[in-house]
């Protein structure tokens, strides 16, 4: 066969088996493109009139983009010296929310609103590319607003503001010197990857041999990050840092489904989601390790649009109910940028649900770099609930805290971790991490043996599954290697009562090098009474008791810094023993609230 008449064939059976004969585009398709097509918007319409929730959201997104309009723009500023990233936040934030209501309602102020944002952004002489999540949040923030607006800007407007993504954006990333991120170790990726996936998606025609680049490198990069979940979910950063890393993977996912069709997402997500259902506690404060803050949970769109894509798990329900107690709560707070993606909820919401679903179990473990158990009584909010954790100071932002944990009861956070430190302190991701005292062992609750610092190998210390008997849960975590220079053996044992939140802790080492502390840190008032300890705060008490005989009285321990320069830790106490060195060391704590209605 002649070879003209091959390339007709060929051309016939592309036309005919449907296959494309170059691979799909973003600018195939016309704007705006980015998670929100023209499409979508009369099912939002229709969610807003029928659905109660929906509607209270849509109430909360504009008020909340009344309140932008009232607000100044971004700024070139760096408070810290060395960040524009709560400037990049606030123009994300700014755009999105007036962005929508533009967009959901007409009303001009609001496009005018996005366009004095963006000018502000423009006006900027870069994007911090030395420090490049402010980039990349920049830049997704740019990217939203140039695609959602692109029909009603000008063509001026169009050029201007495709130049500025492209050049501070897209070229800022191609010049960097040095993209460590590119290695997927941490939140950075998603953030990064998304961020400038976004920036090519928007302006994909006008610069398509970059635009093509960038996305290739971003989703080469975001199918790396998957490993951060593995095997079941966890994610080693911590739960804030999921909020962080996730949304920006879940953007970088719901922006491609909405470009290329649907596909089946991966059960990883529901776990993980399951994951950050579990890691709350009944006060609503997260289980905050490593560089972990310490506020209240807040849900993020990244859970709602998981939440969304499980129908018949018991996430939709859950997501729905948190969304309902946030906009109970919520305040003008947010508008720093803590729930920046806070129109996306409504993009995502899952349906309600008629059914009764089943609650999640009442313990839980997770595996991973940072291993995770956790055991509740209830589904309350006045139930007692433990998290514990294995793991290693090695993952990113990881602490020296393998063996630490939390606990929640009659509404009160008892045992406390104190959370992150200044960011800009010298050698903070360095060589001085361990210098500084909130990312010791000895500022956490767990044990420290001669007074050494634990060792932090990679893999870090494994906890077993929960076995059960009766109302008791028990599981152990293997601390050996975090004090393999400090003991032959090291192994902590809980046993969590579902009944009555009873906890019974055990330590039993084999040939500590010296004498060895447990402690634990609170805020709650402190009365010690001979091998017990009264904890009282909010007209509740908790009871501590020393349940061994290995010496060693209940004391207090400073938290005070050995620096200026670091939290004065104002407000907590650390509570604990010394017990002395001994060839077989066995320690048993017990807490549980005080059931009495006269505190003893």
């Amino acid at each position: 066969m002649p070879m003209c008449r091959w390339i007709f064939v060929f051309f016939l059976s592309v036309i005919f088996c449907g296959l494309p004969l170059h691979a799909a585009r973003p600018s195939d398709q016309a704007h705006p493109r980015l998670l929100f097509p023209a499409v979508a918007e009369a099912d939002v319409r229709n969610k807003i009139a029928s659905d109660p929730l929906a509607a209270a959201l849509q109430k909360n997104i504009l008020k909340r983009a009344d309140e932008v309009i009232q607000s100044r723009t971004c700024r070139f500023e760096k408070k810290d010296g060395r960040r524009l990233l709560a400037e990049s936040r606030l123009a994300l934030h700014h755009i999105l929310h007036c962005a929508w209501a533009w967009r959901t309602t007409a009303d001009k102020k609001y496009f005018n609103r996005v366009i004095a944002e963006m000018d502000a952004a423009c006006a900027m002489p870069h994007w911090n590319p030395d420090h490049f999540l402010d980039t990349a949040e920049m830049s997704a923030a740019m990217a939203i607003g140039f695609d959602w607006l692109y029909h009603d800007l000008s063509p001026e407007q169009r050029a201007k503001y495709a130049d500025e993504i492209d050049r501070k954006g897209l070229q800022a990333l191609i010049q960097h010197p040095h993209p460590w991120w590119n290695n997927a170790t941490n939140n950075w990726a998603q953030v990064c990857g998304t961020g400038m996936e976004f920036a090519a998606i928007a302006i994909d025609e006008v610069q398509p041999q970059r635009c093509e680049q960038v996305m290739e490198q971003s989703k080469k990069l975001l199918e790396k990050c998957i490993h951060f979940y593995l095997p079941d979910g966890a994610y080693p950063e911590g739960p804030g840092y999921w909020h962080y890393g996730t949304n920006y993977q879940v953007l970088h996912m719901a922006a491609q489904a909405s470009l290329f069709g649907k596909t089946p997402i991966a059960d990883i997500w529901r776990r993980s989601a399951e994951f950050m259902v579990h890691m709350e506690g009944p006060t609503g404060l997260s289980f905050n390790f490593a560089d972990g803050g310490t506020g209240k949970s807040v849900p993020t769109a990244a859970q709602t649009w998981i939440a969304s894509q499980f129908p018949q798990s018991a996430l939709p329900a859950r997501n729905r109910d948190a969304l309902k107690e946030y906009l109970a709560t919520s305040s003008s707070e947010s508008i720093k940028g803590g729930d920046r993606l806070q129109p996306l909820h409504l993009l995502w919401l899952p349906k309600s649900v008629s059914e009764k679903v089943s609650p999640p179990a009442l313990t839980a473990r997770f595996g991973g770099e940072q291993e995770i158990a956790l055991a509740r009584t209830s589904w309350d909010r006045d139930a007692a609930w433990l998290g514990i954790k294995g793991g290693t100071g090695a993952a990113s932002h990881g602490h020296l805290d393998a063996g630490s944990f939390v606990y929640d009861a009659a509404g009160v956070r008892w045992f406390i971790d104190l959370g992150k430190e200044n960011y800009n302190l010298p050698g903070y991701f360095g060589n001085r991490r361990w210098e500084y005292f909130r990312l010791k062992n000895h500022s956490h609750n767990t044990l420290v043996i001669g007074d050494a610092l634990q060792e932090a190998p990679m893999p870090g210390c494994a906890i077993t599954p929960w076995s059960e008997s009766g109302s008791r849960s028990t599981c152990q975590i293997d601390l050996s290697t975090a004090y393999a220079k400090q003991c032959v053996s090291a192994m902590r044992s809980v046993s969590f009562d579902r009944g009555s939140g009873r906890v019974e802790m055990s330590d039993s080492l084999r040939k500590p090098i010296g004498s060895v502390r447990w402690a634990v840190v609170t805020d709650a008032t402190v009365e010690i009474k001979d091998r017990q300890v009264l904890l009282r705060k909010n007209g509740k008490t908790l009871v501590l008791k020393r349940d061994d005989e290995t010496g060693g009285a209940w004391q207090e321990f400073s938290l005070k810094p050995p620096t200026e320069q670091e939290d004065d830790n104002e407000g907590y106490r650390m509570i604990g023993f010394i017990a002395p060195e001994q060839e077989q060391l066995d320690l048993r704590v017990s807490w549980q609230i005080n059931s009495d209605k006269k505190s003893p």
